[in-house]
């Protein structure tokens, strides 16, 4: 019995050997990388191939702001890209902004935000075990548990060299555990209106097998970047080439950061990146993943991203890259996800080239227009009508992004702002000088840019106030009205008829008087009218009357 129990024993220990000796090892934890012999990018978060669940790709999209000149597709190599202005957000070119991106690094602008708007930064920071679960191959500040340092010092760890450990280490400072944090994280994101982005952690580490649920869209990151823009101390910390930690100020080896961001800067033991430098650059942040696998499952040695920000005279531009897969030659001084830099600056010199930034309201001219005053004095200097100007005193400044044709034709007048006037209708009097009687808006392609009031010139009294009118403007209290025209021109021909009648009736009374005098002395003239015509008559004998009584019949006949 006993060599039978020896015989089983003996057989179990040869078939358990060989199984556990050659079982497959244990997956490594998060943020572990398997050894390649070759030393990761500082800003790079090599993680193992996940294995996700693949996903249809979506329909490619491009867009470009209305009237622009073509982009050269050939530059524009990464999956999804936008340019933008930071002022004011409008898109100037896009391609696949609404596709779902891996966000790598870009993640810590969000992380920036909470802690402006959290800590100060004065604020002591006692670091915990949050730092120790990173490998050496991804990008670090170099905490050690247990330090104490300033949230300004992790601010610009953050930002400068991007620090995972310093992302871990002022979430857990914020909220109390990473897990707390990240529901921050994403509660802003819906705030801010980011409907297409997810965050698993404060860093953007790709995490083993889940790492495709920490996702965003260009769109979203536009968003997110042109807040992270509005912060003076994010702006300052993204355009510092360097930083030495407050904390190390009497260290014998102090930490001394590099950014990461090669437009900007040039790390010393690379003097060969100074080939990607832009002189207009000023930030903002940048984001590489290395051996990942996509949705789909495409696996990826190398997934670039970058949101720069570069400025010229007025005009402030940010340029998004998402997914910039080129593979670079370190023999010849190339670096994976090299594309991104060469995209940046492509798109930031055809936004120089193209646009301008332009106050519209200094093209805002001056408007005068005459309107006829209803019941008005009568002697009104101009006859009711009076001249309404357009109030430009007030603040006016409203600054537009405009293509460069149209910035030029502003400038020498041969684009202009449109005019539209609302008066209030009908303007009665009185008026008084200064009063507003409407107002002018000034358009720009179709847009109000400004709007000004309308107002009187000068005092309009009304009917029945001519001696006012007459000690104001000097005139008569009475004045010519052409209405007057109808009574006086009337008046005239009658007088003119009257005039006429009674000088007629004049002269016939004359002629009738004349008549009558004619009349008395008619026989001497008869007689005398028949001598000279000739006239037989007989003769007749007259007798001189004797008696004085003839004679006196005779006078009275006369």
């Amino acid at each position: 019995m006993k060599k039978i129990v020896t015989w089983i024993i003996a057989v179990v220990l040869i078939v358990a050997i060989p199984v556990v000796a050659f079982a497959a090892p244990e997956a490594p934890a998060s943020g572990e990388t398997a050894a390649s012999g070759d030393a990761a990018s500082p800003e790079a978060t090599p993680t193992p191939i996940p294995t996700p669940e693949p996903t249809a790709t979506p329909e490619a999209t491009s867009e470009l702001k209305q009237g622009s000149p073509e982009v050269d597709m050939s530059k524009i190599t990464a999956d999804s890209v936008m340019l933008i202005d930071a002022d004011t957000g409008e898109v100037l070119f896009s391609k696949n902004k609404d596709w779902r991106v891996f966000p790598a690094s870009t993640t810590k602008l969000m992380t920036a935000i909470l802690t402006l708007e959290n800590c100060n930064m004065e604020d002591m920071v006692t670091v915990g075990a949050e730092v120790d679960e990173f490998s050496k191959g991804s990008s670090l500040m170099g905490l050690r548990r247990g330090e104490t340092i300033s949230v300004k010092d992790l601010f610009y760890g953050l930002m400068i060299c991007s620090g995972n450990d310093a992302a871990a280490a002022l979430g857990v400072h914020m909220a109390g555990s990473e897990s707390a944090f990240v529901e921050m994280m994403n509660q802003k994101a819906q705030e801010m209106g980011m409907t297409g982005t997810h965050f698993l952690n404060p860093y953007g580490l790709y995490i083993f097998n889940i790492g495709y649920d920490h996702y965003t869209t260009a769109a979203d990151m536009s968003i997110l970047s042109r807040e992270a823009y509005k912060h003076t101390e994010i702006a300052e910390a993204a355009k510092m080439k360097e930083y030495t930690p407050d904390a190390d100020a009497t260290a014998e080896t102090p930490r001394k950061f590099t950014s990461s961001n090669f437009l900007i800067a040039t790390p010393e033991n690379k003097p060969e990146y100074s080939t990607y430098l832009y002189d207009k650059a000023t930030g903002l942040k940048t984001g590489l993943l290395e051996n990942i696998t996509l949705n789909g499952g495409e696996a990826v040695p190398s997934y670039g991203c970058l949101v720069a920000t570069a400025t010229s005279g007025d005009l402030n531009l940010i340029a998004l890259i998402f997914g910039d897969k080129s593979l670079g030659d370190k023999a010849a001084g190339i670096p994976n996800s090299y594309a991104r830099w060469d995209i940046a600056k492509y798109l930031f010199e055809y936004g120089f080239a193209n646009y301008a930034k332009v106050d519209l309201t200094q093209y805002v001219a001056p408007l005068s227009v005459t309107e006829q005053i209803e019941g008005a004095a009568g002697n009104d200097p101009e006859e009711g009508k009076l001249e309404v100007t357009a109030d430009l005193s007030g603040e006016k400044t409203e600054v537009r992004l405009v293509d460069a044709t149209t910035a030029q034709g502003l400038a020498d007048g041969s684009v202009q702002l449109e005019q539209q006037t609302n008066i209030e209708e009908p303007l009665k009097a009185p008026i008084n000088a200064g009063d507003k009687v409407g107002t002018v808006s000034y358009l720009f392609n179709g847009e109000e840019i400004y709007n000004a009031p309308l107002v009187a010139s000068r005092q309009v009294y009304p009917a029945g106030d001519e001696m006012e009118t007459s000690q104001e403007y000097g005139v008569p209290v009475i004045s010519f009205e052409m209405w007057y025209l109808w009574i006086i021109i009337p008046a005239g021909l009658v007088l003119t008829l009257i005039i006429v009648r009674t000088v007629n009736i004049s002269r016939r009374k004359r002629r009738y008087a004349g008549a009558r005098r004619g009349a008395d002395i008619s026989p001497v003239r008869a007689g005398r009218t028949a001598q000279s015509r000739s006239v037989p008559t007989r003769a007749v004998k007259t007798r001189r009357p004797d008696n004085p009584g003839g004679r006196k019949r005779d006078r009275d006949k006369m």
